[in-house]
């Protein structure tokens, strides 16, 4: 981020179309933002069902906004990075939207998704709850608006996937004409169907390369053919991580001796974790007492 954007949302804002697109990939832990921003990463992405998961709870509306406050906290302040947060229906009624808002803000959020499931909600992949009214989904986003933050504003509807395209298209057309910055089709299935919202809707767009290998990927280069100026990867990264996991766990189990596998050099992981800076820092202020 440019220090003469002196807020994570004003270089979002600066950035959106301002050439390649903003990829960003999806982050739940401290040493999986240093490594976005150690690969030249220029924002993170805060999934809801990434940072419940990182708690061992399904995306079920379980978690709080105070907690998805904290996981966007903990990114942002290990990476740098600005952060699109993943703020699902908003945690309640206009005023929590507003408060949720403002919190983000201030945790280094740059932008913030709303959606258009039914409150609580579960994830749209594995249930077929339908989309509330679209009156709803505007008071949602103008509560957004109304919170008086520099945060992008981006309407995600999930009707696509119970109502077919459609029904999304018209749907974010209307978000579009209240205000939202970008916009976002969840669920996309194909390139043609991303075609065929960008021909109809004709608004900027965050692209879901979804978690769920549901929606096909889009190259930086392709990107400006379909009106996308966001491309996130939400917990690509986490599955990665959990097989990684999974695997030496299960040759631990196994096996008497375990053949250690490939692992990061201890160094190397105990530095993304702020060792090294930490260490210069505190001979720096402690000094030679000597």
């Amino acid at each position: 981020m440019s220090s003469e954007s002196s807020t994570p949302a004003r270089w979002m804002r600066a950035r959106l179309g301002a050439g390649e697109p903003v990829v960003a990939p999806g982050v739940s832990d401290g040493i999986s933002a240093a490594l976005a921003a150690r690969m030249g990463f220029e924002s993170i992405y805060v999934s809801g069902a990434g940072a419940a998961a990182s708690r061992g709870w399904p995306d079920m509306s379980i978690m709080t906004l105070s907690e998805l406050v904290e996981s966007t906290r903990i990114v942002t302040t290990r990476s740098s990075l600005p952060a699109i947060v993943d703020l699902d229906t908003g945690y309640g009624s206009a005023v929590t939207i507003r408060r949720a808002m403002r919190e983000l803000a201030a945790a280094g959020a740059a932008a913030v998704h709303l959606e258009d499931q039914p409150f609580p909600r579960r994830c749209g992949y594995l249930t077929a709850e339908p989309a509330v009214p679209v009156a709803e989904m505007l008071d949602r986003l103008a509560a957004a608006r109304a919170a008086d933050t520099e945060l992008v504003v981006i309407a995600r509807t999930d009707a696509l996937l119970n109502a077919g395209l459609d029904d999304a298209c018209a749907r974010v057309a209307a978000y579009r004409d209240a205000g939202a910055d970008l916009v976002m089709v969840n669920g996309i299935r194909s390139l043609d169907e991303l075609s065929h919202v960008h021909e109809t809707v004709g608004a900027p767009m965050l692209y879901n390369v979804s978690g769920s290998d549901r929606s096909p990927g889009l190259s930086r280069s392709e990107a400006a053919a379909y009106g996308v100026q966001v491309i996130i990867y939400p917990i690509q990264a986490d599955r990665a991580a959990a097989r990684a996991v999974q695997q030496f766990l299960q040759t631990l189990a196994e096996r008497d001796t375990v053949e250690i596998p490939t692992l990061m050099e201890f160094t190397e992981f105990m530095d993304l974790a702020g060792w090294s800076e930490a260490q210069t820092f505190d001979d720096e202020v402690t000094g030679d007492r000597e």
